[in-house]
């Protein structure tokens, strides 16, 4: 039977938490045979033992940063996804977690990666109503970074390792939380990986929403229309246009009136690299908060936590798609270095399908209203209008239309 004990002193009439002890599991996404369970304490004491890790819960509280806060739609929990880097000591067998860059270059992209000794880059699952800590997502980092093209979805490396508390943990601002192997075990969920695929490439779409920085209390308009027909792209953030085409990407900056081109890292490259090689499923969750949206609609969401390779770089990240449409919503983005009011977040609070080969077209700056090109066409190439897709904007135009062939052309 899973469950927590709290041993207390009494002095001066105060209660004073000496240690917290609860059961839980460990294990990797996707290593079945990893599943362990464990002892989780709460303790003054930080030395490092065989099969532990030890998170200082100072750090914890100083470092997490929340962007978003979601419900569980199986128990109706609602709970901050606080994200972090975290100095964490010590290994689970002979697995120490700790996350690497990969080799500049790696899949394509421009480096944009630092990290420090025993850092952990976590997403800590925080119940907003009791406050305490019920489990924490490990975001690998794919050491030792096989060639991309032997990379397989669903499969190691890459993906998330997983703490469970089971009963959870209260959160505190001192001592230290220790995680300790007890036995192997076959607890672990079940979870057939395979049967939940993050489509390769998204649904062309169109988002409208913000990009925003906690550490700056900065935020700003963001745009993503994604046209995959044509392998043309614009994302915005703020002052910076990224025009991405199938040879490379125009990095556009408003306030310096500069346009400057890379081909490091072409529309593929950004695109079609969310997906299932470096992300694991971490559920459906009901996002009922985002940090710097106000007024917002609750939105159910598939979750993705893992790394994003992109223009950008290689960073690890929560991933979003709407459930209902398969549209990319949002993102956010875990710093490799441990600071306070870490990372960044994409939220598109309205977005649609993409009309292909007109909405990038007519979005404006595009390419030639910046200076980058003289031509559209010259960016864009040929364009290809594709097949008129079944959608509720235009299914009665296509029910008119095989209405008026069936009774006035045959």
């Amino acid at each position: 039977m899973l469950f927590c004990i709290v041993v207390t002193s009494i002095f001066f009439n105060i209660f004073l938490v000496d240690f917290i002890t609860c059961d839980g599991i460990f294990y990797l996404q996707r290593v079945p045979s990893s599943c362990v369970q464990t002892t989780v304490t709460t303790t003054q004491d930080n030395t490092t033992t065989t099969d532990c890790f030890i998170f200082s819960w100072q750090q914890i509280t100083n470092l997490a940063t929340n962007y978003t806060t979601y419900q569980d739609p199986t128990t109706n929990q609602t709970f901050y996804a606080q994200i972090a880097a975290l100095t964490v000591l010590g290994t689970i067998d002979n697995r120490d977690l700790n996350y690497h860059c990969p080799p500049s270059g790696y899949n394509g992209v421009a480096p944009g990666c630092a990290t420090q000794n025993n850092t952990h880059l976590v997403v800590l699952h925080i119940n907003a109503l009791d406050n305490k800590l019920y489990s924490i997502n490990v975001i690998l980092s794919g050491t030792p970074f096989p060639s991309p093209s032997s990379l397989v979805d669903n499969q190691p490396p890459f993906g998330t390792a997983r703490h469970v508390f089971y009963g959870g943990i209260p959160t505190q601002s001192t001592d230290y939380l220790k995680i300790c192997k007890r036995n192997s075990t076959t607890q672990c969920p079940n979870n057939d990986i395979s049967a939940h695929a993050l489509a390769n490439p998204f649904p062309s779409n169109t988002g409208y929403g913000i990009f925003g920085i906690k550490r700056y209390d900065f935020v700003t308009n963001s745009v993503w229309i994604m046209d995959d027909v044509n392998q043309i792209l614009i994302c915005t953030a703020g002052t910076k246009y990224y025009y991405f085409n199938a040879s490379g990407f125009f990095l556009y900056d408003y306030t310096s009136n500069t346009c400057i081109w890379s081909s490091a890292c072409n529309y593929q490259c950004e695109v079609y690299n969310y997906n299932s090689r470096f992300l694991d499923y971490a559920g459906e969750w009901v996002i009922t908060k985002k940090w710097g949206v106000g007024d917002m609609k609750p939105v159910a969401a598939q979750a993705w936590i893992g790394n994003a390779i992109d223009a950008a770089g290689i960073f690890p990240v929560i991933l979003y798609i709407d459930n209902a449409t398969g549209h990319y919503i949002g993102l956010d983005k875990i710093d490799e270095i441990p600071a306070s009011n870490m990372g960044a977040s994409y939220w598109y609070t309205a977005h649609d399908d993409t009309i292909t080969g007109e909405s990038v077209l007519k979005y404006h700056p595009n390419v030639v209203d910046v200076g980058c090109v003289s031509r559209l066409r010259d960016w864009s190439g040929p364009i290809n209008d594709g097949e008129m897709v079944m959608t509720s904007k235009n299914s009665r135009l296509i029910l008119w239309t095989a209405f008026f062939l069936y009774f006035f052309v045959t």
